[in-house]
Protein backbone atom coordinates (compact mmCIF):
# COMPACT_ATOMS: atom_id res chain seq x y z
CA UNK A 1 0.00 0.00 0.00
CA UNK A 2 2.73 2.25 1.06
CA UNK A 3 6.07 2.61 2.36
CA UNK A 4 5.43 5.48 4.76
CA UNK A 5 4.52 4.35 8.33
CA UNK A 6 2.92 7.86 9.10
CA UNK A 7 -0.12 7.43 6.23
CA UNK A 8 -2.04 4.86 8.15
CA UNK A 9 -3.46 7.03 11.18
CA UNK A 10 -5.79 9.95 10.10
CA UNK A 11 -4.93 12.47 12.53
CA UNK A 12 -7.38 14.31 13.71
CA UNK A 13 -6.12 17.90 15.34
CA UNK A 14 -8.03 20.68 16.44
CA UNK A 15 -10.02 21.88 13.38
CA UNK A 16 -11.05 18.15 12.41
CA UNK A 17 -12.14 17.51 16.32
CA UNK A 18 -14.23 20.44 16.71
CA UNK A 19 -16.30 20.51 13.15
CA UNK A 20 -16.57 16.29 13.74
CA UNK A 21 -14.55 15.38 11.01
CA UNK A 22 -14.21 11.46 10.78
CA UNK A 23 -12.65 9.10 9.09
CA UNK A 24 -13.58 6.18 7.36
CA UNK A 25 -11.71 4.40 4.98
CA UNK A 26 -8.57 4.96 2.64
CA UNK A 27 -6.43 3.84 0.34
CA UNK A 28 -3.57 5.49 -1.84
CA UNK A 29 -6.40 5.99 -4.19
CA UNK A 30 -9.60 6.84 -2.75
CA UNK A 31 -10.72 8.76 0.64
CA UNK A 32 -13.79 9.14 2.71
CA UNK A 33 -14.78 10.71 5.64
CA UNK A 34 -17.75 12.27 7.36
CA UNK A 35 -18.33 15.64 8.68
CA UNK A 36 -20.62 16.99 11.03
CA UNK A 37 -23.26 20.30 10.10
CA UNK A 38 -24.80 22.50 12.66
CA UNK A 39 -25.15 26.07 13.00
CA UNK A 40 -21.74 26.52 13.46
CA UNK A 41 -21.75 27.07 9.49
CA UNK A 42 -23.92 30.15 9.81
CA UNK A 43 -22.57 33.83 9.98
CA UNK A 44 -23.75 37.82 10.06
CA UNK A 45 -21.58 38.62 7.05
CA UNK A 46 -21.13 35.60 4.70
CA UNK A 47 -24.52 33.97 5.60
CA UNK A 48 -23.31 30.49 5.91
CA UNK A 49 -19.62 29.61 5.75
CA UNK A 50 -19.51 27.59 2.83
CA UNK A 51 -15.87 27.37 2.89
CA UNK A 52 -15.86 25.51 6.33
CA UNK A 53 -16.45 21.85 3.95
CA UNK A 54 -13.03 22.94 2.68
CA UNK A 55 -11.39 21.31 5.67
CA UNK A 56 -12.59 17.83 5.34
CA UNK A 57 -12.17 18.33 1.54
CA UNK A 58 -8.15 19.41 1.99
CA UNK A 59 -7.93 16.06 4.41
CA UNK A 60 -9.59 13.62 2.33
CA UNK A 61 -7.63 14.55 -0.71
CA UNK A 62 -4.67 15.09 0.94
CA UNK A 63 -4.28 12.11 3.19
CA UNK A 64 -5.17 10.19 0.01
CA UNK A 65 -1.49 11.48 -1.44
CA UNK A 66 -0.19 10.59 2.02
CA UNK A 67 -1.25 7.07 1.56
CA UNK A 68 1.02 6.45 -1.52
CA UNK A 69 3.73 8.90 -0.07
CA UNK A 70 7.40 7.63 0.48
CA UNK A 71 8.61 7.11 3.51
CA UNK A 72 10.44 10.61 5.12
CA UNK A 73 7.91 12.46 2.49
CA UNK A 74 4.82 14.26 3.48
CA UNK A 75 2.15 16.29 0.96
CA UNK A 76 1.34 19.66 1.66
CA UNK A 77 -1.05 21.89 -0.24
CA UNK A 78 -0.06 23.59 -3.16
CA UNK A 79 -3.13 24.98 -4.52
CA UNK A 80 -7.00 24.27 -3.87
CA UNK A 81 -9.88 25.19 -5.85
CA UNK A 82 -13.04 24.86 -4.71
CA UNK A 83 -16.77 25.64 -6.20
CA UNK A 84 -19.79 25.50 -4.15
CA UNK A 85 -22.99 24.32 -5.73
CA UNK A 86 -25.28 25.19 -2.19
CA UNK A 87 -24.98 25.76 1.38
CA UNK A 88 -24.12 22.94 3.53
CA UNK A 89 -26.60 21.77 5.98
CA UNK A 90 -27.19 23.65 9.41
CA UNK A 91 -29.60 21.12 11.06
CA UNK A 92 -26.96 18.83 12.57
CA UNK A 93 -27.17 16.01 10.26
CA UNK A 94 -23.54 14.57 8.25
CA UNK A 95 -21.79 15.29 5.54
CA UNK A 96 -20.11 12.33 3.15
CA UNK A 97 -16.79 13.57 1.99
CA UNK A 98 -14.84 11.61 -0.66
CA UNK A 99 -11.87 11.84 -2.76
CA UNK A 100 -9.66 10.41 -5.49
CA UNK A 101 -6.50 10.69 -6.67
CA UNK A 102 -5.96 11.98 -9.90
CA UNK A 103 -2.12 11.46 -10.91
CA UNK A 104 0.95 10.78 -8.87
CA UNK A 105 4.41 11.21 -9.34
CA UNK A 106 7.50 11.63 -7.22
CA UNK A 107 7.32 15.05 -5.75
CA UNK A 108 3.45 15.74 -5.79
CA UNK A 109 -0.36 14.55 -6.30
CA UNK A 110 -3.24 15.79 -7.44
CA UNK A 111 -6.67 14.95 -6.24
CA UNK A 112 -10.07 15.64 -6.58
CA UNK A 113 -13.49 15.46 -4.95
CA UNK A 114 -16.86 16.44 -3.47
CA UNK A 115 -18.90 16.81 -0.48
CA UNK A 116 -22.69 15.17 -0.56
CA UNK A 117 -25.37 15.62 2.32
CA UNK A 118 -28.01 13.19 3.08
CA UNK A 119 -30.07 13.01 0.29
CA UNK A 120 -26.92 12.96 -2.10
CA UNK A 121 -26.90 16.17 -3.51
CA UNK A 122 -23.08 17.72 -4.09
CA UNK A 123 -22.45 20.79 -2.22
CA UNK A 124 -18.90 21.54 -3.06
CA UNK A 125 -16.51 20.00 -4.98
CA UNK A 126 -12.60 20.32 -4.93
CA UNK A 127 -9.53 20.06 -7.20
CA UNK A 128 -6.25 19.90 -4.71
CA UNK A 129 -2.47 19.85 -6.20
CA UNK A 130 -0.12 18.33 -3.47
CA UNK A 131 3.95 18.78 -3.20
CA UNK A 132 5.84 16.39 -0.64
CA UNK A 133 8.13 17.67 1.26
CA UNK A 134 10.78 16.27 3.65
CA UNK A 135 8.69 15.20 7.51
CA UNK A 136 9.55 12.54 9.52
CA UNK A 137 7.09 13.42 12.18
CA UNK A 138 6.03 12.98 14.28
CA UNK A 139 2.70 13.76 13.36
CA UNK A 140 0.58 15.04 15.58
CA UNK A 141 2.59 14.81 18.91
CA UNK A 142 0.94 18.35 20.23
CA UNK A 143 -2.42 17.79 19.38
CA UNK A 144 -4.79 17.81 22.46
CA UNK A 145 -8.43 17.04 22.79
CA UNK A 146 -11.22 20.00 22.10
CA UNK A 147 -14.67 19.83 22.21
CA UNK A 148 -17.32 19.84 19.13
CA UNK A 149 -18.97 22.62 18.11
CA UNK A 150 -22.25 22.87 19.52
CA UNK A 151 -25.36 24.99 19.55
CA UNK A 152 -25.83 27.99 17.83
CA UNK A 153 -22.26 29.56 18.17
CA UNK A 154 -20.61 30.89 14.84
CA UNK A 155 -17.42 29.35 13.53
CA UNK A 156 -16.33 33.23 13.51
CA UNK A 157 -16.16 32.75 17.34
CA UNK A 158 -15.54 29.30 17.82
CA UNK A 159 -11.69 30.34 15.88
CA UNK A 160 -11.54 33.54 17.34
CA UNK A 161 -11.65 35.70 14.55
CA UNK A 162 -12.31 39.01 15.03
CA UNK A 163 -16.12 40.91 14.23
CA UNK A 164 -16.34 41.84 10.96
CA UNK A 165 -15.13 44.96 10.29
CA UNK A 166 -15.07 46.97 6.42
CA UNK A 167 -11.95 47.86 5.27
CA UNK A 168 -9.89 46.67 8.00
CA UNK A 169 -8.10 43.09 8.51
CA UNK A 170 -9.51 40.39 9.78
CA UNK A 171 -7.26 39.08 12.85
CA UNK A 172 -7.72 35.19 13.65
CA UNK A 173 -5.80 34.78 17.26
CA UNK A 174 -4.26 31.47 17.65
CA UNK A 175 -6.19 28.55 19.14
CA UNK A 176 -6.22 24.77 19.54
CA UNK A 177 -8.51 24.18 16.75
CA UNK A 178 -6.53 26.16 13.54
CA UNK A 179 -3.54 23.38 13.51
CA UNK A 180 -3.02 20.63 11.68
CA UNK A 181 -0.89 17.57 12.77
CA UNK A 182 2.38 19.16 11.88
CA UNK A 183 1.85 22.27 14.05
CA UNK A 184 0.48 24.74 11.23
CA UNK A 185 -2.19 26.38 10.74
CA UNK A 186 -4.84 23.93 8.36
CA UNK A 187 -4.95 24.90 5.20
CA UNK A 188 -8.91 24.57 4.99
CA UNK A 189 -8.80 27.24 7.89
CA UNK A 190 -6.85 29.42 5.71
CA UNK A 191 -9.54 29.06 3.59
CA UNK A 192 -12.45 29.59 5.60
CA UNK A 193 -10.49 32.95 6.70
CA UNK A 194 -10.25 34.39 3.79
CA UNK A 195 -13.77 33.44 2.53
CA UNK A 196 -14.64 35.69 5.70
CA UNK A 197 -12.70 38.10 5.36
CA UNK A 198 -13.71 38.68 1.64
CA UNK A 199 -17.58 39.16 3.06
CA UNK A 200 -16.65 41.52 5.37
CA UNK A 201 -14.94 43.80 2.62
CA UNK A 202 -17.82 43.10 0.64
CA UNK A 203 -20.48 44.63 3.39
CA UNK A 204 -22.14 41.24 2.46
CA UNK A 205 -24.42 41.25 5.84
CA UNK A 206 -25.50 37.68 5.08
CA UNK A 207 -26.88 38.75 1.40
CA UNK A 208 -24.29 36.84 -0.72
CA UNK A 209 -22.77 33.52 -1.22
CA UNK A 210 -19.41 32.39 -1.91
CA UNK A 211 -19.21 30.52 -5.65
CA UNK A 212 -15.19 29.34 -5.64
CA UNK A 213 -12.41 29.91 -3.96
CA UNK A 214 -8.82 29.68 -5.68
CA UNK A 215 -5.97 29.24 -2.60
CA UNK A 216 -2.58 29.31 -3.33
CA UNK A 217 -0.58 27.85 -0.24
CA UNK A 218 3.71 29.95 -0.38
CA UNK A 219 4.64 29.19 3.32
CA UNK A 220 2.73 27.34 6.56
CA UNK A 221 0.76 29.51 8.87
CA UNK A 222 2.34 29.45 12.55
CA UNK A 223 -0.45 28.12 14.66
CA UNK A 224 0.90 29.68 17.62
CA UNK A 225 0.21 33.18 16.31
CA UNK A 226 -1.98 35.82 14.67
CA UNK A 227 -3.21 35.04 11.24
CA UNK A 228 -4.13 38.37 9.44
CA UNK A 229 -6.48 38.19 6.27
CA UNK A 230 -6.17 41.26 4.48
CA UNK A 231 -8.52 41.56 1.72
CA UNK A 232 -9.18 44.13 -1.96
CA UNK A 233 -12.00 43.63 -3.51
CA UNK A 234 -11.05 43.66 -7.46
CA UNK A 235 -14.34 43.72 -8.86
CA UNK A 236 -18.34 44.26 -7.88
CA UNK A 237 -20.57 44.58 -10.29
CA UNK A 238 -24.35 43.58 -9.92
CA UNK A 239 -24.16 39.58 -10.86
CA UNK A 240 -20.76 38.95 -9.33
CA UNK A 241 -17.72 40.23 -7.10
CA UNK A 242 -13.84 38.96 -6.80
CA UNK A 243 -12.04 39.91 -3.85
CA UNK A 244 -8.30 38.52 -3.60
CA UNK A 245 -7.30 37.89 -0.22
CA UNK A 246 -3.96 37.85 1.21
CA UNK A 247 -2.93 35.81 4.90
CA UNK A 248 0.20 36.27 6.29
CA UNK A 249 2.08 35.33 9.86
CA UNK A 250 2.83 37.01 12.80
CA UNK A 251 6.03 38.69 10.84
CA UNK A 252 3.86 39.68 7.72
CA UNK A 253 4.82 37.15 5.28
CA UNK A 254 2.45 35.76 2.73
CA UNK A 255 0.99 32.55 3.84
CA UNK A 256 -1.81 32.15 1.18
CA UNK A 257 -3.27 34.25 -2.12
CA UNK A 258 -7.19 33.15 -2.39
CA UNK A 259 -9.28 34.90 -4.62
CA UNK A 260 -12.89 34.41 -3.78
CA UNK A 261 -15.92 34.81 -6.55
CA UNK A 262 -19.33 36.06 -4.72
CA UNK A 263 -22.66 36.25 -6.43
CA UNK A 264 -25.73 37.36 -4.26
CA UNK A 265 -27.70 34.60 -2.43
CA UNK A 266 -30.45 34.47 0.07
CA UNK A 267 -30.00 36.12 3.12
CA UNK A 268 -30.48 34.15 6.57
Amino acid sequence: MTGNPLAPTFVAAGAEQLLGIEPVAFTAEHGELTMAAGPWFEDSSAGVVRSLVGVALDDVTGHVVAMGAPEGLWPVSLNIRLDFVSDPPTDGSVMTVVGDLVHRDDSSGTTRGCVRDTQGSVVALVTQRSHLVAFAGPLGADVVTVSRAEGVREFRQLLQFGPPRSGAPLIMSPSPFSANGMRNVHGGILIAGSELAAMDALDAAGTLRTTSIDISYVRPGVGTADTVFEAEVIHRGKSAAVVRVISRNASGKPCSFATVTVQPGKAL
